[in-house]
């Protein structure tokens, strides 16, 4: 039976690069998004592009620009520039979406950064970027403050009221200026940086990255104006913003909500809007299609699944197609410096769980040796993207982004290889970062916790794949001759000194008397994985 491929991906023996599909610009390489979006707002007034769940308030492009253009007025009179930031927490609600856009308006780049993260990693991310004005919704506006109190930026809430403090609604009041607005022109050009999201890199900590205005004018969407989208990921998540800049640009809906995902109310959301698109991380999709109201009727209209965010079993994805009998499962590899790299449809009885397909149009992959040397079909090495335009790196952070660009190449430490159908496969990540419920956490820092404990000789930390949540960790541990410990103390000690779940031994603790090392003494991780996995009943 013939492979199911969306793009063609084409390989050349003379430079060994495998490529895309050529990509032609839509749009004069130096516009501003914030012009993209304006003209598209402008030109279809009476399209509904957002519907708020939790209230019922829908946006048209005309409410959506005449907000963001409110906000824009606001920027402009505070001064704000290409070379200020302005920083966004919260949880999903009405007005997020007008205020990226505004800021689009202004060129004034926005940093955005999960809610959920604890108050160092927000501080740690936001010292970097240091914003002007910060938003945040009024229930953690002390937590804001204090996290922001070395360069004090102004405060403005979100949802939600602080006596004495700003809200947004008090900045979108008409005005007559609103009537004449234009957005802003680029200072330099389309590389210019258009917003900061967050990622993970090598030191541990989640990284800011630089994403430019071309980068945003060169999304490409599935979804055409007729479509609906659902998806759990907020502003700050590059799935939640491409979602967010797709539907001004296509002018199709897209219904927010608040809270965690939670399977019953995703399925009562996708019958209650007639969602046709939907876009999901891993662990989501495993609990959505293997949910038991999860029939084919519920996604009798769901004309496609767009998956992203870590490994995801075969089965999981057969069982969606299984439901979606007219639709399709589109699983991606990419991340947040690059978007989407590659889309596998392929879901066969007999497709491997680490194919994660072709190439994107626009994109470029070679597979390289630890001698930097490209490396032909079926040969496993480090993987490196060119996507096309110019990365702007990670900000204040200048090590990492030169370590991470090599040569106008971008490599973030995956190995995989290229099958003879020109499909890529990714085997392993030479990085030791792992991923659980879309959330990243580093093995180095439960090690450390874990090794507080007097009765830790030594311990290694693997992310064990779960099918339904991606890297569930688990703990390889050396007792000290003489001393007692169990699994469960282990387990509690861990819980005590980390609140996030997604830092939790899922898998569990297994006792050994010795760790997998190399000739340097160098625990390996991967093998360590495996003895971990021989050991489980």
């Amino acid at each position: 039976m013939a492979k199911r491929v969306l793009f063609p991906t084409s390989y050349d023996e003379e430079t060994r690069i495998w490529s895309g599909m050529r990509k032609s610009p839509l749009y004069d390489s130096n516009c501003s998004a914030g012009e993209l979006f304006y003209m598209t707002m402008k030109n279809w007034p009476s399209q509904v592009i957002q519907i708020n769940h939790e209230d019922g308030r829908k946006l048209t492009n005309g409410e959506m620009r005449q907000l963001a253009t409110r906000l824009a007025l606001f920027f402009k009179k505070e001064k704000l520039t290409h070379k200020d930031v302005v920083g966004i927490i919260g949880v999903t609600s009405t007005y997020v979406a007008p205020l990226a856009v505004a800021c689009f308006f202004n060129t004034t780049p926005f940093h955005a950064v999960n809610v959920t993260r604890d108050a160092k990693v927000v501080k740690g991310l936001f010292e970097v970027t240091k914003p002007k004005i910060m938003f945040c919704d009024g229930a953690d506006y002390e937590r804001i403050k204090e996290v922001t109190q070395e360069w004090t930026p102004k405060i403005i809430t979100l949802t939600g009221r602080v006596d004495g403090v700003l809200s947004i609604e008090d900045l979108l009041k008409p005005t007559a200026e609103e009537h004449f607005y234009q957005p802003e022109k680029l200072a330099v050009n389309g590389d210019q940086t258009a917003l900061i999201l967050c990622s993970s890199g090598t030191s541990g900590l989640p990284k800011a990255v630089a994403l430019s205005h071309k980068h945003v004018t060169g999304i490409t969407s599935f979804a055409i104006s007729t479509d609906t989208i659902l998806t759990q990921a907020s502003i700050d998540w590059a799935t939640g913003f491409i979602a967010m800049a797709a539907s001004i640009m296509c002018g199709f809906q897209r219904v927010i909500f608040e809270g965690p995902f939670n399977g019953e109310n995703f399925i009562t959301l996708i019958k209650k809007y007639k969602v046709s698109i939907i876009c999901l991380a891993p662990w989501q999709t495993y609990e959505l299609f293997n949910h038991p109201l999860a029939t084919e009727e519920v996604f009798s209209n769901v004309r496609c699944a767009f998956i992203t965010g870590g490994w995801i079993s075969a089965q999981v994805l057969q069982r969606g197609q299984s439901l979606m009998k007219h639709g399709m499962i589109l699983f991606s590899y990419g991340c947040t410096e690059t978007g989407a790299i590659t889309a596998n449809i392929d879901h066969s009885q007999d497709n491997n769980d680490n194919n994660v397909g072709r190439l994107f149009p626009g994109m470029r992959v070679k597979i390289i040796d630890d001698q930097g040397n490209s490396l032909p079909h079926n040969k496993i090495g480090e993987v490196l993207m060119d996507i096309g335009s110019k990365w702007m790196g990670y900000v204040g952070n200048p090590v990492d982004t030169e370590a991470t660009l090599q040569n106008g190449w971008i490599n973030l430490g995956d190995l995989g290889y290229f099958d003879d159908d020109n499909n890529l496969f990714l085997v392993d990540r030479k990085k030791d970062l792992l991923k659980y419920k879309s959330c990243h956490y580093w093995p180095n820092e439960l090690e450390q916790i874990i090794s507080e404990l007097p009765e830790v000789r030594n311990v290694c930390v693997v992310g064990i794949k779960d099918p339904r949540y991606g890297d569930a960790a688990g703990a390889l541990v050396i007792k000290k001759p003489g001393t007692e410990i169990n699994e469960q103390e282990i387990i509690d000690h861990v819980a005590k000194r980390v609140v996030v779940d997604y830092k939790q031994l899922h898998s569990g603790v297994k006792f050994v008397d010795e760790l997998p090392q190399n000739t340097n003494g160098k625990i390996m991780r991967s093998l360590a994985r495996q003895v971990f996995e021989s050991r489980i009943i």
